[in-house]
């Protein structure tokens, strides 16, 4: 089973390594519209001029732009707002009417560019939001409740969406809370205004363009979170690389994709109910469409854009034809103004053109699954029939007990039904596969720790923690990829997922021993660790801590 775990991840390290999405700029190579890699280029010059003045309150945002653009994270703008949305998200020091903004934009950076360096951090800055947020589920500047802002709550669930995908711990409420206020108090139109039941700002209390666009993105991303990523996201492999790889394309509806980050949660807002308050902002867009806008925060149009419509059916030339219109408004130094400045706009422009939204889709594992969806194929080259294996539980009651080599199945098998049943079924079995366990086959313990790691629920960490301390090698290493899976946190902080890595193949067994009991001895600290930062409070009794200590 350990051979195949090994072969299955070289195969997905070459679909993340070769499949790059069409339209997604990465290390500076083509976003497929040269005119618009030409635009961003002009804007990273500018905003890399030594004699553009960044406030210290938008280089954040800057450094995120920049850094979707290619930049290096230890380039000086980008290593700036890196440290200072870090400090600033470890005291969580928001205050004043941009603190949702700034958490927002802060957790983005931080969550992008590591992270398991700035976990603290934006373990923190969820916190924060999750305690800004109104009962209604709404992010206001924090001297007012009467109403919402669905500008600053598009910060809010950006900033939370970030946390996510950083394995932080986030309330499904919040998520669910934030979707209630979008649902309820959205225009009779289809759109949003900027603040709902008032007169505010743009619009006076009309829907307008940035905040139907802005109330969209928010309601796609909660929808995402709760319920899984929409039938139409798909992820299409480039033409034939090497001989090898032809160009494929795969649909990725809920059960076939990673499914909601919540698993067990029971979602107020079902995802129909989601869906169809987004077709509504798109309908509400495209009756009014054109590729040049005309709002005050003109350049914020076109990243909120961006988010609907990847997240979103839009017109099937959405990039180009608004990407031609956001080119109108760049200067000749390579600048786009907005409402809010040149720095601001440029960035919201990088933003665009990078398609900054699908470079986070394509972090979220829609490659690993696209591997997942042809892992029977990748074993089984020669097309030869497969055994029907039956339910999982019957599955399960005939592993009991019994040797593999005495069953007409293998581990492939196992793997298999456990990849493609339903998670339904595969959370009702819980306490069956608790029960391998303690199984004295190893076999058996690692198809138990697999499967129950694939459950994704978070209660799972302290059985999970006892599979780093295995006596054997392999059923470590399931323990640890189920912990990465639950946490969402793909480099497991670093830890080598064989804990014989680099070990010499002539090794005497006394030296196996001592490097793999050295490494059970850090994966269960390092682990335990992280797992006593993120539990919650009445669950902690310090015996554990205490045992991380001892060899």
């Amino acid at each position: 089973m350990r051979q195949l775990r090994t072969l299955v991840c070289c195969l997905l390290a070459l679909v993340v390594c070769v499949f790059v999405p069409t339209g997604v700029r990465a290390d500076k190579g083509d976003s497929g519209v040269p005119r618009f890699d030409q635009a961003v280029d002009r804007a990273v010059a500018f905003l890399k001029n030594p004699d553009n003045r960044i406030a210290e309150t938008h280089l954040p945002l800057v450094a995120y732009a920049l850094m979707k653009a290619g930049e290096p994270k230890d380039s000086p703008i980008v290593a700036r707002g890196i440290a200072m949305s870090k400090a600033r998200g470890e005291a969580a020091g928001y205050i004043g009417y941009e603190h949702v903004y700034q958490a927002g934009v802060d957790a983005m950076l931080l969550a992008d560019s590591d992270p398991d360096a700035h976990f603290a951090a934006l373990q923190s800055i969820a916190r924060y939001l999750q305690s800004a947020q109104n009962t209604e589920g709404f992010w206001m500047q924090p001297e007012r409740t009467d109403t919402g802002d669905v500008s600053m709550s598009q910060y809010g669930v950006l900033g939370l969406w970030a946390a996510v995908r950083a394995g932080c711990q986030v309330s499904a409420q919040a998520l669910d809370r934030a979707a209630s206020f979008h649902l309820k108090n959205g225009s009779g139109d289809g759109g949003w205004p900027y603040r709902p039941g008032t007169t505010e700002g743009p619009g006076s209390g009309m829907s307008t363009h940035n905040m139907t666009l802005a109330g969209c993105g928010s309601v796609s991303v909660v929808r995402l979170l709760l319920h899984g990523p929409k039938a139409h996201l798909k992820k299409e492999a480039p033409e034939k690389k090497f001989g090898v790889l032809e160009k494929v394309t795969t649909d990725l509806d809920v059960a076939e994709a990673s499914g909601s980050a919540f698993p067990g949660y029971k979602a107020t807002n079902n995802a129909g109910a989601l869906d169809d308050r987004a077709e509504r902002a798109i309908e509400w867009n495209t009756r009014r469409e054109d590729p040049i806008s005309k709002e005050a925060h003109r350049i914020y149009f076109y990243y909120a854009l961006e988010r609907a419509a990847s997240l979103n059916k839009f017109r099937s030339d959405w990039f180009t034809f608004y990407g031609d219109g956001l080119l109108t408004l760049q200067a000749e130094d390579g600048s786009f103004a907005t409402h809010s400045g040149p720095n601001v706009g440029t960035a919201f422009a990088i933003l665009y053109f990078t398609r900054s939204t699908q470079q986070v889709l394509g972090g979220l594992g829609v490659g690993e699954q696209t591997g997942n969806r042809d892992l029977l194929k990748f074993m089984n080259p020669d097309g030869r029939k497969k055994k029907e294996i039956g339910p999982l539980d019957e599955l399960l009651a005939a592993i009991e007990g019994q040797d593999f080599a005495s069953l007409d199945i293998d581990t492939s098998d196992i793997v298999e039904k456990v990849q493609f049943g339903s998670p339904e079924e595969l959370v009702g079995q819980v306490e069956n596969l608790k029960k391998l366990l303690k199984n004295p086959d190893a076999e058996k313990r690692q198809v138990a720790y697999w499967a129950l790691g694939r459950t994704g629920d978070f209660s799972m960490v302290p059985l999970m923690l006892e599979g780093l301390r295995d006596p054997s090698v392999d059923v470590n290493a399931d323990a640890l990829e189920a912990l990465k899976f639950i946490a969402r946190k793909p480099r497991g902080f670093g830890l080598p997922s064989n804990p014989l890595d680099g070990l010499e193949e002539d090794a005497s067994e006394e030296r196996r021993l001592e490097v793999a009991n050295a490494w059970r001895t850090k994966a269960y600290k390092v682990w335990g660790n992280w797992y006593t930062s993120v539990r919650p409070y009445q669950e902690r009794d310090g015996l554990d801590e205490l045992l991380r200590e001892l060899p």
